[in-house]
């Protein structure tokens, strides 16, 4: 099922004239935040095109749908912990997300989409251009094609004021898509299969602990577990050392507090034979839609992080048995507790006992649903109702802006307004480089390389750039041989430009660039236990792919 967002408009940014085009007012499904203030961060949609190939009456939907159904995904990991978080979207006076528009032209470096913005800026609304100068927007970059670039990526420094990005191509516009982006973007890296639950935290289906697989909903709550060093999303303390702050997605200043999610009336319709899910009996089928309550159903995120999908005219759950059916609804009935499973185009709901979905047995009037058939739907949201109550217990406190000194050494990048070749990862104090070859990044005399992981490193600002400490030396570039450089390790010194790095993102890995050289990347001579490693021009693809640990 896709979920069409007909009462969500969207205002959208052209660039030339600087027109705001709005649909007819109606409830917004995104939260409400119409006071802006300097401790506040805001989610900025950003439509890509190609020069001459502006699609926004089609695409429109499919973005729209997918912020959406991540804005849920958030709220719903909130939800089990009885308080409320959602995307603060760069919005309208009705709470309407604003979207701009951005031409980009094909065979551009996708990196230059933020200087793009900039020099689109002045034809942008004067609240974007305030949010953009103010460094104060965390750009969501959806490029409706997959020639622009054909790679998910994100990247940001932590879950403070640190900008960082998500750049999705059309292939990845799904909630699974930008909920994952949008991790990276608050400085969380890929795991490596290291820690105790794995690659569960941003890789969902990767974890191993049962905290990680007993449940359906370790695969699309956020950071479900909470036990490793991976921890991310920490509203409520847990016997472990503190989650610092700026770390702690739940949060950050891109969310808004204590706004759960309303209750929304829609309609699920099958896009084989256009007709929609009734539930006026016990069997739910599908019949010719029309405007009825027994066609309309009432989606609510319940204490568990769970969907409840109730039917207006029975009040009844919409329930997984043998068949798909409605019962009366009961709390915490593991057959009436539903994921939504939002993909581009289509989306499934999942029950919670078992994980089937919903499907179509026959493709008639009346044919009944059932589990793991065949059947695809799109839903249309019709309104929104009452919101959920604010649960009874103590609010978790509201963060603080946390000052930083570049001479940290838990340092905080800079704010960023989109993808640039300056540092998106920022590591934590005593972080280990653990290579894609399974070896770490060390240290051999005055020589770096790649062999046991028993090395850490301080990740240290110096301006925009990081020095990578290990004992008071520093990585440094030595002397150049055969066409590279010999990594090594020299006094640190802040002075001392063969000491500046850059940490690029490449997909969920990171490669150590040179700050003061064109393009030149660490690479390794040899892919064993133990490697020499240099510093030569190279692609990304080439150079060593660390994950911080």
């Amino acid at each position: 099922m896709t979920l069409l967002l007909s009462m969500a408009a969207a205002v959208l940014v052209v660039p030339s004239p600087a027109v705001a085009v709005t649909a007819p007012a109606a409830r917004s499904p995104f939260a409400c935040d119409g006071a802006d203030a300097g401790d506040k961060g805001w989610v900025l949609p950003i439509y890509v095109h190609q020069p001459g190939q502006d699609a926004w009456e089609a695409d429109s939907a499919a973005l729209l749908n997918t912020l959406w159904e991540t804005d849920q995904t958030v709220d719903s990991s909130a939800e089990r912990f009885g308080i409320s978080r959602r995307l603060r979207v760069v919005q309208d006076a009705g709470c309407r997300p604003v979207v701009a528009r951005l031409p980009f032209t094909k065979g551009r470096n996708r990196a230059e989409m933020g200087k793009a913005m900039e020099e689109n800026l002045d034809s942008q609304p004067a609240q974007v251009r305030t949010l953009w100068k103010a460094n104060r927007v965390k750009p969501l970059y959806f490029v409706r094609d997959n020639e622009i670039t054909d790679s998910c990526t994100g990247g940001g420094a932590n879950a403070g004021m640190s900008g960082g990005n998500v750049i999705l191509p059309r292939w990845c516009w799904s909630e699974a898509g930008l909920t994952h982006e949008l991790i990276h973007s608050f400085g969380l890296s890929h795991c490596d299969g290291g820690g105790v639950n794995g690659n569960d935290p941003v890789c969902r289906d990767m974890g191993t602990r049962k905290e990680c697989t007993s449940d359906l909903a370790a695969n699309y709550h956020l950071d479900s577990c909470r036990i490793d060093d991976f921890r991310y999303f920490e509203p409520t303390p847990v016997k472990q050392p503190a989650l610092e702050k700026i770390r702690n997605v739940a949060f950050s200043p891109y969310l808004v507090q204590d706004q759960p999610s309303p209750v929304w009336q829609f309609r699920v319709k099958a896009v084989d034979g256009g007709r929609c899910l009734d539930g006026s009996a016990t069997q739910v089928v599908q019949r010719t839609c029309a405007n009825g309550a027994a066609q309309t159903w009432q989606r609510a995120i319940d204490g568990d992080g769970y969907l409840t999908i109730r039917n207006a005219a029975t009040g009844r759950c919409l329930a997984m048995a043998d068949t798909v059916v409605t019962a009366a609804c009961v709390k915490k009935d593991k057959s009436q507790q539903w994921l939504p499973e939002a993909g581009q185009d289509k989306t499934n709901f999942a029950n919670r006992a078992g994980g089937k979905k919903l499907s179509i047995k026959d493709n008639r009037d009346g044919g009944a649903v059932v589990a793991d058939g065949k059947g695809e739907f799109v839903t249309e949201l019709l309104d929104g109702l009452d919101p959920a109550p604010t649960r009874p217990g103590t609010q978790a406190p509201t963060p603080k802006p946390t000052a930083t000194s570049s001479s940290t050494t838990r340092p905080t990048a800079a704010p960023t307004t989109g993808p640039s070749s300056e540092p998106d990862v920022v590591a934590p104090s005593k972080v280990r480089f653990r290579s894609s070859y399974g070896t770490c990044l060390t240290v051999s005399g005055t020589r770096a390389r790649l062999g046991s992981c028993g090395t850490t490193w301080d990740v240290v600002n110096v301006g925009k750039h990081v020095q990578l400490r290990q004992k008071n030396r520093c990585l440094a570039l030595g002397r150049i041989s055969g066409g590279k450089r010999a990594v090594v390790m020299a006094a640190c010194s802040g002075a001392a430009k063969g000491q500046r790095w850059l940490l690029e993102r490449t997909g969920g890995s990171v490669t150590v660039k040179s700050a003061t050289t064109r393009a030149t990347r660490i690479v390794a001579v040899r892919a064993g236990r133990t490697a020499a490693v240099y510093a030569k021009a190279a692609y990304p693809k080439n150079s060593v792919k660390f994950l911080l640990k």
